[in-house]
């Protein structure tokens, strides 16, 4: 019971404190600014990669390597680059998925942010690959417009036939890439700031605790003593 008397007797004794610090305390939690931190959510699409022969669009690891660098943005969007640069690279993932499957994930700060990124960097993708399906499409059909208004002997109508035949065959086999799995959103990570009123229970209850401690540590250090 001496204790407790003592520890009664030190808070009286420092009353001004005792109702000081834990109300300082209080109005410090309540004005000063948590800060927020920032959610993440991320977005992610499946695309089949195409096949009609290109030695970039139609291998994973070039395409890879062309979606984790800065020309790709630069070339085919442009605007989202100059707002973002380089931190534009680190919210974007590409993952092969083995089958000639490639996964691009996006990172935002919202759920709506994070989907229309991932659209953005797909759409761009599936327009680069166009360009150049279109131009190998081209090529093949100038090749077999030029063997059709030919004129060869007989000795050769065999060789045009069976080359003819062969590019036929390449543009009826080609293929786009296409998107198998559209933006889909993943689950993020949110941390959600503490309001100004709790903040001020907090710093209340705090004052209150350091006070007793400070009213009670001299007492057990003595005991020990």
């Amino acid at each position: 019971m001496s204790v407790f008397k003592s520890v009664a007797a030190r808070l009286r004794k420092y009353l001004w404190i005792v109702a000081a610090l834990p109300i300082i305390l209080g109005i410090v939690g309540f004005f000063v600014p948590a800060g927020k931190m920032p959610s993440s959510f991320e977005a992610q699409t499946t695309i089949q990669l195409g096949s009609y022969g290109d030695d970039i669009m139609n291998d994973t690891s070039q395409v890879i390597v062309l979606l984790s660098n800065a020309p790709f943005y630069e070339k085919r969007l442009p605007e989202l680059w100059r707002q973002q640069e380089q931190a534009l690279l680190s919210q974007i993932s590409v993952t092969d998925l083995t089958n000639r499957l490639i996964q691009i994930r996006y990172q935002g700060t919202s759920e709506a942010e994070a989907a229309e990124g991932v659209n953005l960097v797909t759409s761009a993708f599936l327009d680069e690959d166009k360009e150049h399906f279109d131009q190998k499409e081209k090529i093949i059909d100038e090749a077999i417009n030029t063997l059709n208004k030919s004129h060869v002997s007989s000795n050769e109508n065999v060789s045009r036939a069976r080359f003819l035949y062969k590019l036929q065959m390449e543009k009826a086999q080609m293929r786009q890439a296409q998107i198998l799995e559209p933006a889909q959103k993943k689950s993020g990570t949110s941390v959600s700031t503490i309001s100004s009123k709790k903040r001020a229970v907090l710093g209340f209850m705090l004052g209150i605790t350091l006070v007793i401690i400070g009213a009670a540590l001299p007492e057990f250090v003595r005991k020990k003593e």
